[in-house]
C-alpha cells in the first residue's frame, strides 16, 4: 500500500520571530528582511525640518536559511541594521496583491430562515465578509451565515438626493452613503440596476471627432423609478465631470445618458459608505535610496 503524501497548509505552518542562528538554519524567511531609517531633510525655503523613513531590502521573503545565509543575517543583527528576522518551516513566496481602493461588491447572507442581500465597498473580497458580518451583527438578532461575496467591478452605486421634484436634483454619492435626511427610511424608493452610455456633448466650435467617445457603465441606484434614475445618473455625471474641469483649469463638458437597459435590483441594504471606511487599510510610503 503506498504511503499518502503529507498535505501541509497554513495550519501547519510554525513561524516565529529570533535573532539566534541555531533557531534560524533550516527554515524559509517567512517575508522579506528590510532594513530601514529615517533621514532628517531641512526645507531650504522654511527651514522645517522633514523626517522621511528609507527602506532597503537585504533579503527576499522564501529564501532557505543555510549556515551561509544564517551567517549574512546575524551579521545585520550585529550591525543594527535589524533586530531579528521571522522564520517559516514552510516556503511561501506568493503574497497577496494589496489593493489600496474601495470597489463594491454584493454580499448575501442567510440571516434566521431569510436571505439577505447587500451592497458594500471593500479592497478585498476577505474585508467585504468583515464588514458585512460587522454590519449584520449590529443591524439583526438572528443567527446568521454569509454565503457569498462577489465583486462588481465598474459598478458606480448612487443614491436619490431628491426630496421634492426631479428638477432640483443636486446630485448623487457614488459612495453609497445615506444622506442625513432619513433616505434610509424612505418608503417611495427602490433599487434600480441600471446599464448606461454616457455621452459628451461637443464644446462649441469643437469638432465631431475632437469629442471623447460614448462610454457604458453599471449604476446601481436607489430611487422612486427609472426616469428619476436617470435624472440622477445625468445630474451625478455631470457634476463629477464638472469638479474635474475645475481642477484641470479648462471648460467644462456636459454629458448626456441614455439607458441601454434597467431594472429592479432586489437589495437589502446599502452598507454606509462611512462604515466601509472604518475598514480601509491605507498604503504606507517608504523611500527607497
Amino acid at each position: 500500500m503506498e504511503a499518502q503524501e503529507r498535505i501541509e497548509t497554513r495550519k501547519d505552518e510554525i513561524r516565529y520571530r529570533t535573532a539566534d542562528q541555531r533557531r534560524m538554519v533550516g527554515k524559509f524567511l517567512a517575508e522579506k528582511v528590510c532594513k530601514k531609517w529615517v533621514e532628517d531633510f531641512a526645507d531650504q525655503e522654511t527651514g522645517e525640518v522633514i523626517s522621511v523613513e528609507r527602506t532597503t531590502i537585504l533579503f527576499e521573503g522564501g529564501k532557505y536559511i543555510d549556515e551561509s545565509l544564517a551567517q549574512s543575517i546575524c551579521f545585520h543583527i550585529q550591525c543594527g541594521d535589524i533586530a531579528d528576522v521571522e522564520v517559516s518551516n514552510q516556503r511561501r513566496i506568493a503574497r497577496p496583491e494589496k489593493n489600496y481602493y474601495l470597489r463594491p461588491y454584493t454580499a448575501t447572507a442567510v440571516i434566521g430562515e431569510k436571505r439577505k442581500k447587500f451592497i458594500l465597498q471593500a479592497q478585498s473580497a476577505a474585508q467585504a465578509i468583515e464588514v458585512v458580518t460587522d454590519y449584520i451583527e449590529l443591524k439583526y438578532t438572528s443567527l446568521f451565515v454569509v454565503d457569498s461575496v462577489k465583486a462588481m467591478p465598474g459598478c458606480i452605486i448612487l443614491n436619490d438626493r431628491f426630496r421634492s421634484a426631479v428638477e432640483e436634483v443636486e446630485g448623487g454619492n457614488e459612495a453609497g452613503e445615506e444622506t442625513p435626511d432619513g433616505e434610509e427610511e424612505r418608503e417611495d424608493t427602490k433599487y434600480y440596476k441600471i446599464a448606461a452610455e454616457i455621452t459628451a456633448l461637443p464644446l462649441e466650435g469643437e469638432k465631431e471627432e475632437d469629442t471623447p467617445r460614448p462610454s457604458s457603465y453599471d449604476f446601481i441606484v436607489k430611487t422612486r423609478d427609472i426616469d428619476t434614475a436617470k435624472a440622477v445618473i445625468t445630474a451625478w455625471i455631470n457634476m463629477k465631470m464638472k469638479k474635474k474641469a475645475e481642477e484641470d483649469n479648462r471648460e467644462a463638458r456636459t454629458f448626456e445618458v441614455s439607458l441601454t437597459a434597467a431594472q429592479p435590483f432586489s437589495l437589502s441594504a446599502i452598507i454606509p459608505y462611512a462604515f466601509c471606511v472604518a475598514y480601509k487599510e491605507t498604503e504606507t510610503i517608504t523611500i527607497k535610496p
